[in-house]
Protein backbone atom coordinates (compact mmCIF):
# COMPACT_ATOMS: atom_id res chain seq x y z
CA UNK A 1 0.00 0.00 0.00
CA UNK A 2 1.73 3.21 -1.14
CA UNK A 3 1.16 6.84 -0.36
CA UNK A 4 -1.76 8.88 -2.51
CA UNK A 5 -0.47 11.46 -4.66
CA UNK A 6 -2.75 13.33 -7.15
CA UNK A 7 -1.78 15.55 -9.98
CA UNK A 8 -3.36 18.81 -10.80
CA UNK A 9 -5.64 16.63 -13.43
CA UNK A 10 -6.64 14.06 -11.33
CA UNK A 11 -7.53 16.58 -8.70
CA UNK A 12 -10.01 17.98 -11.38
CA UNK A 13 -11.28 14.97 -12.41
CA UNK A 14 -12.09 13.90 -8.62
CA UNK A 15 -13.59 17.36 -7.83
CA UNK A 16 -15.98 16.84 -11.07
CA UNK A 17 -16.97 13.35 -10.89
CA UNK A 18 -17.89 14.48 -7.30
CA UNK A 19 -19.72 17.03 -8.06
CA UNK A 20 -22.03 15.20 -11.04
CA UNK A 21 -22.60 12.20 -9.08
CA UNK A 22 -22.93 13.22 -5.63
CA UNK A 23 -20.76 10.50 -4.31
CA UNK A 24 -17.57 10.47 -1.74
CA UNK A 25 -14.87 9.54 -3.97
CA UNK A 26 -11.37 8.25 -2.74
CA UNK A 27 -9.26 7.91 -6.20
CA UNK A 28 -8.79 7.96 -9.50
CA UNK A 29 -6.85 6.33 -11.89
CA UNK A 30 -6.46 7.63 -15.23
CA UNK A 31 -5.49 5.19 -18.66
CA UNK A 32 -5.41 6.12 -22.45
CA UNK A 33 -9.31 5.75 -22.75
CA UNK A 34 -10.62 5.32 -19.52
CA UNK A 35 -10.87 6.86 -16.10
CA UNK A 36 -11.57 4.30 -12.87
CA UNK A 37 -12.79 6.03 -9.98
CA UNK A 38 -12.80 4.39 -6.36
CA UNK A 39 -16.22 5.42 -4.35
CA UNK A 40 -16.38 4.77 -0.86
CA UNK A 41 -18.61 2.68 0.42
CA UNK A 42 -22.01 2.30 -0.09
CA UNK A 43 -21.53 5.25 -2.42
CA UNK A 44 -21.68 2.97 -5.47
CA UNK A 45 -26.03 3.74 -6.07
CA UNK A 46 -25.61 7.68 -5.74
CA UNK A 47 -22.22 7.68 -8.06
CA UNK A 48 -24.01 5.31 -11.09
CA UNK A 49 -27.20 7.67 -10.40
CA UNK A 50 -30.75 6.69 -11.76
CA UNK A 51 -30.98 5.36 -14.65
CA UNK A 52 -26.92 5.87 -14.73
CA UNK A 53 -27.49 9.18 -15.45
CA UNK A 54 -24.36 10.60 -13.74
CA UNK A 55 -22.42 7.44 -15.47
CA UNK A 56 -23.53 9.12 -18.95
CA UNK A 57 -23.01 12.62 -17.84
CA UNK A 58 -19.15 11.80 -16.52
CA UNK A 59 -18.42 9.86 -19.80
CA UNK A 60 -19.76 12.74 -21.85
CA UNK A 61 -17.98 15.44 -20.08
CA UNK A 62 -14.22 13.58 -19.71
CA UNK A 63 -14.67 12.17 -23.38
CA UNK A 64 -13.65 8.50 -21.73
CA UNK A 65 -15.24 5.60 -20.91
CA UNK A 66 -16.15 5.83 -16.99
CA UNK A 67 -16.33 2.87 -14.37
CA UNK A 68 -16.96 3.04 -10.83
CA UNK A 69 -15.65 0.68 -8.79
CA UNK A 70 -16.46 0.12 -4.56
CA UNK A 71 -13.77 0.44 -1.96
CA UNK A 72 -13.96 -1.99 0.73
CA UNK A 73 -11.55 -2.36 3.90
CA UNK A 74 -11.43 -6.15 3.06
CA UNK A 75 -8.70 -7.12 0.56
CA UNK A 76 -10.82 -10.10 -0.84
CA UNK A 77 -14.16 -7.78 -1.15
CA UNK A 78 -11.85 -4.78 -2.64
CA UNK A 79 -10.54 -7.27 -5.30
CA UNK A 80 -13.57 -9.01 -6.22
CA UNK A 81 -15.23 -5.45 -6.66
CA UNK A 82 -11.95 -4.56 -9.02
CA UNK A 83 -12.97 -7.62 -11.04
CA UNK A 84 -16.84 -6.80 -11.75
CA UNK A 85 -18.80 -6.96 -13.65
CA UNK A 86 -16.82 -10.31 -14.29
CA UNK A 87 -17.38 -12.89 -11.14
CA UNK A 88 -14.32 -14.46 -8.81
CA UNK A 89 -15.34 -18.14 -8.30
CA UNK A 90 -12.81 -17.75 -5.40
CA UNK A 91 -10.53 -15.21 -4.36
CA UNK A 92 -7.53 -16.99 -1.88
CA UNK A 93 -4.67 -14.52 0.02
CA UNK A 94 -1.42 -15.55 0.44
CA UNK A 95 1.10 -14.32 2.25
CA UNK A 96 1.77 -12.30 5.20
CA UNK A 97 -0.10 -9.10 5.72
CA UNK A 98 1.97 -6.31 4.71
CA UNK A 99 2.82 -8.13 1.14
CA UNK A 100 0.36 -10.52 0.16
CA UNK A 101 -0.43 -12.62 -2.98
CA UNK A 102 -3.99 -12.25 -4.41
CA UNK A 103 -5.28 -15.42 -6.32
CA UNK A 104 -7.92 -15.23 -8.35
CA UNK A 105 -9.93 -17.79 -10.06
CA UNK A 106 -12.67 -17.04 -12.66
CA UNK A 107 -14.79 -18.91 -15.28
CA UNK A 108 -12.83 -19.73 -18.09
CA UNK A 109 -14.32 -17.66 -20.62
CA UNK A 110 -13.86 -14.42 -18.52
CA UNK A 111 -10.15 -15.30 -17.66
CA UNK A 112 -9.05 -13.42 -20.79
CA UNK A 113 -11.44 -10.49 -20.91
CA UNK A 114 -10.67 -10.37 -16.96
CA UNK A 115 -6.94 -9.82 -18.19
CA UNK A 116 -7.89 -7.35 -21.20
CA UNK A 117 -5.95 -6.65 -24.20
CA UNK A 118 -2.02 -6.57 -23.81
CA UNK A 119 -2.98 -7.11 -19.93
CA UNK A 120 -4.37 -3.59 -19.94
CA UNK A 121 -7.08 -4.84 -16.81
CA UNK A 122 -5.34 -7.05 -14.57
CA UNK A 123 -2.51 -4.17 -14.96
CA UNK A 124 -5.10 -2.04 -13.70
CA UNK A 125 -6.58 -4.27 -10.90
CA UNK A 126 -3.17 -4.82 -9.40
CA UNK A 127 -2.41 -1.08 -9.28
CA UNK A 128 -5.69 -0.27 -7.60
CA UNK A 129 -5.20 -3.48 -5.22
CA UNK A 130 -1.47 -1.94 -4.54
CA UNK A 131 -2.56 1.77 -3.82
CA UNK A 132 -5.49 0.61 -1.46
CA UNK A 133 -4.14 -2.31 0.99
CA UNK A 134 -0.83 -3.79 1.24
CA UNK A 135 -0.72 -6.17 -2.15
CA UNK A 136 2.46 -7.16 -3.73
CA UNK A 137 0.66 -9.03 -6.82
CA UNK A 138 -2.76 -10.04 -8.33
CA UNK A 139 -2.86 -13.44 -9.95
CA UNK A 140 -5.21 -14.90 -12.49
CA UNK A 141 -5.88 -18.20 -12.57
Amino acid sequence: MSEITFSNEIVQYLSLASKYSGANIKDCVVEDDRIIFVVEKGDMGVAIGSKAKNLEKLRTLFKKNVKFVEFDEDKKRFVENLCKPYKANSIKIEGNDDASIVKIEVNPRDKSKLIGKGGRNINMIRKLARRHHPIRDVQIL
